[in-house]
């Protein structure tokens, strides 16, 4: 695998659409996608793919914490219900995925499933300063 500093990482904060149940919603994203999703990406030469769940139960107690205990009454915690993490060698990488007709087909499911109307990216370079509490 390519150094993680030389990475693009590449996220995308999703939001699940208003009339899917959140945990019908989880189900499709972390168990019926990623099958479907994972040759594609693997074809176009992603390295590496997470995905972050954001439970709804963990968001307002957040809020208070970083409110209350941590001294920042100005900081957010966005109601993302999911994001995804890509790792790339470089930004063509993602546009080929987004090429292949496949994933087209996925996003079609996609947005019976998440609001593509709306979410954030995350772009940038990741550094890894410890891991498995190794330096």
């Amino acid at each position: 695998m390519a150094n993680d500093a030389t990475l693009i990482r590449f996220e995308v904060c999703i939001y699940k659409n208003d009339d899917v149940p959140y945990d019908e919603f989880i189900e499709w994203a972390t168990k019926t996608y990623p099958p479907q999703a994972i040759p594609i990406m693997k074809k176009h030469g992603m390295v590496k793919w997470t995905q972050t769940v954001t439970p709804p139960h963990f968001r307002q107690p957040f809020r208070q914490t970083l409110k209350n205990d941590m001294g920042r009454p100005e900081w957010t915690v966005p109601d993302y219900d999911l994001v995804h993490a890509y790792y790339l060698r470089n930004m063509d990488d993602m546009k080929a995925v987004t090429m292949e007709p496949k994933w087209n087909e996925l996003e079609e499911t996609a947005q019976k499933m998440a609001k593509m109307s709306i979410g954030q990216v995350v772009i940038g370079h990741e550094t890894v300063h410890f891991e498995d509490n190794k330096s």
